[in-house]
């Protein structure tokens, strides 16, 4: 009984620290590689707990396990590179996560104080070098539309935790906390992440899962609105000037056939995609053989040189279509639809305490994320993406059990 409470207690400051440590770390996973093994310790000692599983909860598994098996089956019959199968095994590694936290005792305190300090740390870590002579307290992740993605998840949730039943001065740290978020993400630079940011955050605003009164509403929509304002006249944080830039390389791609710029190279290898999965719909031509059958479009004239080099299309939707068809299409959005219902079905529930539906408005919001910014990038091709998604709607998930029986 001991151990299984100093496990807990371990992994309640491991979630506590582990967004922040996602940006910090080139890798990110060893804080996830930490509560899975206290996670298969706990399961060993608490083997005498009995909690069935309930519908929702195998019906998330599925996805989970099914998406490994999609990416693996797909890759055996391809002849594919087994490294190809690498981002998706993170699925199945956090299984155990999920059958230890349903039936443990870990507070969602920890999930949502780690959010709001991965903002302030973050958002502090952007801004301050921006307007002081001096130099970043870490270095971000290399990879500019991760941390784009990763601020502008946290900072919108964080939004969200506003709620009439806080402390004034706690709500007010709350807004503080969710504007350094954003602000993270606005200066990294990540466009389709601020078209994904703007959608999730209406979704959620309609959706009101903390039950905020119309006054709060009202506080909360200026709240982003003014957020959104500073973000696009401020030069410092560009967003101005990648839209123009944007909306000029749209321009330059249909007016003078220019698809050597960032949205000329996706429109060509959208372009690229739709022949591929045209000459196979059902179950495309497998992972990692799109830049070949690229290379070979371009020897015939269809596509232009310059996206040669491009390994995947760009997109999830569109990358999967290609390389898994739409069986593997199929699958990606019950991937992504099925926990957001789940999400929804518990928001409608007007019982439901605010403990209750913390966890699950960051797995919504994370969730919403991923699918809008997959329309215009490939979440799942990097580790750290993936890990990131599988173990925070793992954990989200299950903390959410645990606290719904409970109640």
């Amino acid at each position: 009984m001991f151990m299984s409470v100093f496990i807990e207690k371990i992994i309640s400051f491991l979630i506590f620290i582990g967004f922040s440590f996602f940006l910090i770390m080139p890798k990110g996973g060893l804080i996830i590689l930490a509560i899975l093994v206290l996670s298969c310790i706990g399961l060993f000692l608490n083997m005498n707990i009995k909690k069935e599983l309930e519908n929702w909860e195998k019906l998330l598994l599925i996805g989970f396990i099914g998406y490994f098996f999609l990416i693996l089956s797909s890759n055996y019959f391809f002849n594919g590179d087994i490294r190809e199968i690498d981002s998706a095994s993170r699925f199945i590694l956090v299984i155990p996560i999920f059958f230890f936290l349903r039936k443990s005792n870990v507070h969602n305190k920890s999930l949502e104080y780690g959010v709001i300090l991965a903002c302030v740390l973050f958002g502090l870590n952007s801004i301050l070098p921006k307007f002081f002579d001096m130099n970043q307290f870490f270095q971000f992740s290399k990879h500019e539309g991760i941390v784009s993605l990763y601020g502008a998840i946290l900072g919108v949730t964080t939004l969200f935790f506003a709620s009439k039943s806080n402390s004034l001065i706690y709500n007010f740290i709350i807004l503080i906390s969710a504007f350094l978020g954003i602000a993270t993400s606005l200066l990294a630079g990540g466009r389709g992440v601020w078209i994904a940011a703007f959608l999730t955050f209406l979704i959620l605003y309609y959706m009101n899962p903390l039950r905020w009164s119309k006054l709060e509403k009202v506080l909360i929509i200026s709240t982003g609105v003014i957020i959104l304002l500073i973000g696009y006249v401020n030069p410092v944080t560009g967003v101005k000037a990648r839209i123009e830039q944007a909306l000029s390389e749209l321009d330059s791609y249909y007016t003078m056939k220019v698809s050597s710029s960032s949205v000329g190279a996706r429109l060509e290898m959208w372009k690229s995609s739709y022949y591929i999965f045209k000459a196979n719909p059902i179950f495309g031509i497998g992972e990692g053989n799109f830049k070949q059958k690229n290379i070979e479009l371009i020897e015939e004239g269809i596509v232009d040189s310059e996206v040669e080099k491009f390994n995947h299309p760009h997109g999830e939707f569109i990358s999967t279509a290609v390389e898994q068809g739409l069986l593997g299409l199929s699958f990606l959005l019950y991937f992504f639809l099925n926990p957001l219902i789940k999400c929804y079905k518990e928001f409608k529930h007007k019982d439901n305490i605010r403990s209750v539906n913390i966890p699950i408005l960051l797995v919504m919001s994370l969730v919403l994320h991923f699918f809008f910014y997959s329309m215009t990038n490939g979440v799942f091709d990097h580790q750290n993406t993936s890990l990131f998604f599988a173990a925070y709607v793992t954990i989200g998930m299950s903390l959410f059990s645990s606290i719904k029986d409970k109640v």
